[in-house]
This record gives structure tokens, C-alpha cells and sequence, in this order.
């Protein structure tokens, strides 16, 4: 079952992207094609203003480097704090672009973050058809990463907790809860060996019992027609998949 939620969208500082309201603190840009760059997800806090992924799209890039988080309370600033789903590249070039004052991530992410600042070592890593990163030369990235060892909570305004899941889809995946929202990126994705999609069975059936213990009604999922997703619709599926493996495989794959 689809669920609706009421949004709103806009576009902002005359940028060929779409801005999407899910409610007063969550909203999200939706993801892209050509180039491939994922939503990225927005929560406005009291004292922080926190992206979920920064995607590669060039527009991306300027929104949020560009983007007034405002004032808190105490009329200071408002800080801008990344949350970073995964190392693949729709998620993460746009990041040396982008001034943060913190970003959390996990370390196989990091390990990959810092082949990203040199492109010819990422091309020679992950393919030619890698797209070559612009970064900012006045900063970097790694000076102000905290790597995720356990479960963080903060409460700004609203009850944010970030946390690493097992996926088959990328090692060292991440997701940001935002109560009854939890941004999950592709963490529920199949993954990829060679031409084969495959769920990896040990994986997935931990990554099912994590997202039993969120506490949220949706989840947000990236690359999908339909962004958010009823909780229980998704536990299903991955169910449904999970059920059908074949005795003593490690993989079941995907058609």
C-alpha cells in the first residue's frame, strides 16, 4: 500500500532541481537520473539544519553550500551538519564542495572520501566513467568527520539518532532517524557482483531485524518513484525476499 502524505515543492534560487516538503522540518530534493544523483534529505533542527547525503548533481551542490539555515534562540547561527548514507559516488561528490560544520559518517565511507579528492586515483579505482570531483581548496572535509562507532542521539528540536545497518547493498551503511521519518538511502537495495543482483542471506536477515527495532512509521528510500514508504510495507517486502532462500545459500538472487 502507497502511502500519501501531503507535500508541497518549490524551487529555490532559480536551480534547475525541485525542493519537497514533507512537514514544517522534513523535506528533501528528489533524486536524478542523468547525471545519477540521490535525494537528498533535509531536517531543520532548533540549532542545526542536517542534510542526509549531498548527492552529484552540480545544482545540488549550490543549494546547499548556499543554504540559510538561520537563527537559533540564542540568535546564533544555526550549524549544518551532513549525514552520509554510503561511499558511492551519487551519494558522496558533492561533498568536498560543501562547507559542514560536522559530518557523520561511517569509516569504510571515510576510507573512500579520501580517494574521492583525487580523481584519478577514483578513476583508477572504480571505473573511467567515474565523474571527476571539483573540490574546495580552502578547506577539507576530514577535518571535521566523526566517524560512527555507535549510535548517536540528539534531540534538536527534534529527536534525531543516527546509526550504522547491515546491507547487502554497500558496507558501512548509515541512516539518519528523524522520529517517525528515518532516511535510509540505499541501504535496503539489492547488491552487485559482476551482473548479478543478490541479497547476501546473513546480511539480510539482520538489516530485517535492525528495521524492526526503528522506531519510525516511514522510511525514506532512495532512487524510488515514491520517496517514502510505509515502514511495514518495506519489513515485508524484504520478508517476502528473505523467504525464499534456498537451504545452506549464502545469496539469493535477484531476477
Amino acid at each position: 500500500m502507497e502511502v500519501r502524505i501531503e507535500k508541497t515543492s518549490e524551487t529555490v534560487y532559480n536551480l534547475p532541481m525541485e525542493l519537497i516538503h514533507i512537514d514544517d522540518r522534513i523535506s528533501y530534493i528528489p533524486a536524478t537520473e542523468n547525471p545519477l544523483s540521490a535525494d537528498v534529505g533535509i531536517v531543520e533542527g532548533d540549532d542545526a539544519v542536517w542534510f542526509f547525503d549531498v548527492g552529484s548533481e552540480d545544482s545540488v551542490a549550490t543549494f546547499i553550500e548556499n543554504y540559510d539555515t538561520g537563527f537559533n534562540s540564542k540568535s546564533e547561527r544555526k550549524k549544518k551538519f551532513a549525514v552520509i548514507s554510503h561511499f558511492h559516488t551519487d551519494h558522496t561528490a558533492n561533498l568536498p564542495r560543501i562547507h559542514f560544520d560536522k559530518i557523520f559518517l561511517g569509516k569504510y565511507t571515510l576510507k573512500y572520501l579520501k580517494i574521492i579528492q583525487n580523481s584519478s586515483e577514483l578513476q583508477a579505482e572504480y571505473g573511467s566513467d567515474t565523474p571527476t570531483i571539483q573540490t574546495n581548496a580552502d578547506f577539507s572535509f576530514e577535518d571535521v568527520c566523526q566517524i560512527i562507532t555507535e549510535p548517536i542521539e540528539v534531540d534538536d528540536g527534534i529527536k534525531l539518532r543516527i546509526a550504522e545497518i547491515p546491507s547487502s547493498h554497500t558496507k558501512g551503511a548509515v541512516y539518519l532517524q528523524a522520529e517517525k521519518y528515518t532516511f535510509l538511502g540505499d541501504a535496503t537495495f539489492y547488491g552487485y557482483k559482476r551482473e548479478k543482483k543478490f541479497y547476501n542471506v546473513q546480511l539480510l536477515q539482520q538489516e530485517i531485524a535492525a528495521l524492526k527495532e526503528i522506531d519510525s512509521v516511514f522510511f525514506l528510500l532512495s532512487h524510488r518513484r515514491h520517496f517514502t514508504k510505509q515502514k511495514k510495507a518495506v519489513v515485508t517486502l524484504l520478508e517476502q525476499i528473505y523467504n525464499v532462500r534456498k537451504p545452506d545459500a549464502t545469496e539469493i538472487e535477484i531476477f
